[in-house]
Formats: structure tokens, sequence, C-alpha cells
């Protein structure tokens, strides 16, 4: 290993460091720990948003919690009910994953999609990477609120569900200060679907982002804790 590859995975770094590694993006919010950025879209379609930030927690930890589908309705904002429907393993570092997803948020009608997440360690041949990207699912697994095995486990609300047209998306975390801190990135374009114009959706997905934040930080927590599997 060359030194100066060690000497760059010591080093201190922080969120002032971070960029987006593409052109286009506009600064949003601004904290100690993480940044947010919104990138506008062609054709009047909503904006993709990107979060990048430091935990202090590693890459793998990182990269469990947000594979734990089948408990994010416990901790993720706006998210009441979630299935891992199936699973196909593609390799040793590599798993495809299919989740179902209904949400309740607020003011508008419920939310719901079904998602295919591929879930990647040592992406790339960069050893302790971990990644979660997704988009919605085309492989005929797609499952809605009134199916047999979902409708008894959710609450409806005051109005018609609604289904999410897009949804893409990814988690990345990478390995600072020799794996004891982790950058994060994560990165969505989201569109929910209804009646709702993109202006008002992109407005709910930047405040969607710093409660996002808080969220997935307080369950780390919680993990290092103990009070939480």
């Amino acid at each position: 290993m060359k030194i100066s590859t060690l000497l760059s995975g010591m080093m201190t770094v922080s969120v002032a460091d971070f960029s987006p590694s593409e052109p286009g993006w506009k600064e949003d919010v601004k904290s100690d720990e993480y940044k947010t950025f919104y990138q506008d879209s062609a054709g009047g379609e909503t904006r993709k948003v990107l979060l990048l930030g430091i935990l202090n927690a590693s890459p793998e930890a990182c990269f469990s919690l947000v594979t734990d589908y089948d408990r994010f309705g416990d901790f993720m904002p706006f998210v009441q009910y979630t299935r891992l429907l199936d699973s196909e393993r593609v390799n040793d570092d590599t798993v495809k994953n299919w989740v179902f997803f209904y949400l309740n948020p607020p003011m508008v009608a419920n939310r719901f999609y079904t998602i295919e997440l591929v879930d990647e360690k040592n992406v790339d041949g960069r050893l302790g990477v971990y990644r979660s990207r997704w988009s919605l699912d085309t492989s005929g697994r797609r499952k809605t609120p009134d199916d047999r095995d979902i409708k008894p486990k959710i609450r409806g609300g005051f109005k018609k569900p609604v289904e999410t047209p897009l949804n893409d998306g990814f988690w990345l975390f990478e390995p600072l200060e020799g794996g004891r801190k982790t950058k994060v990135t994560y990165w969505v374009w989201t569109n929910p679907g209804g009646s709702i114009p993109p202006g008002i959706a992109d407005k709910a997905n930047a405040i969607a982002l710093p409660k996002l934040w808080t969220a997935f930080v307080e369950r780390l927590k919680e993990r290092q804790r103990g009070k939480a599997r």
C-alpha cells in the first residue's frame, strides 16, 4: 500500500471538504454534519436531491441499518409499513431485494411503491465501501394496498392511496479515518404522483432530507447503545 493512500485514509475530514462529484448541483442546507443540494430536471419534472454527510460509525454499520427493510417503519419518517418480498444473491458481494413500501405523509393521500434494491459491498473493487441503490420494480413483484397479504397490515388514510410513479436513488457509504467514520452520500429522484405540483413536491423533498438524516442518526445511536437490533 502506498504511504500517501494510507495517510489519506487517516486524515481528518469535515463536511466542508465535500462537494458533488458532478456539475449542476446547488447547495441548499448546510450544517456541521451534512450538506444538502438540489438539481433541476428537464421538462418540469421534480428536482433530484443530494445529501453529503459524516457519521461517527463504520460504513458496515450504516449499510446494515439501511438494509434492515422490515424495520424501516420503526424509524424512517412517514414510513408506515414495509415488507421484504424477495431476495436474490447475485454474487458474494451483491444481493437484490424487492421491497414494498407504504407511506403516510402529512396532508396528502398515502403513497405506496415496490422497489428493486441492489445492495453491494466492496463497490467497484473498493474494499469497505457499501452501496444500496434502487428503482421501481419492473420484475412483476409489484404489490398494492389491496393485495390480500398487504391489506391487513396497513392503516388507510382519508383518501385512496396513490402509487408513486418515480423513485430512483442510492445510499453510498465510504470509510473515513480508517473506517472509524463514514462519508454518507444519499441521492434520490422521486415524484409522489397524484395531483401534487412539482414545485410543492420539491419543497417537501427538501424538508424531508434533514428529517431523514435525524432519524438515521438516532437509529444508529440506538443500535450502538444496544437498544435496537
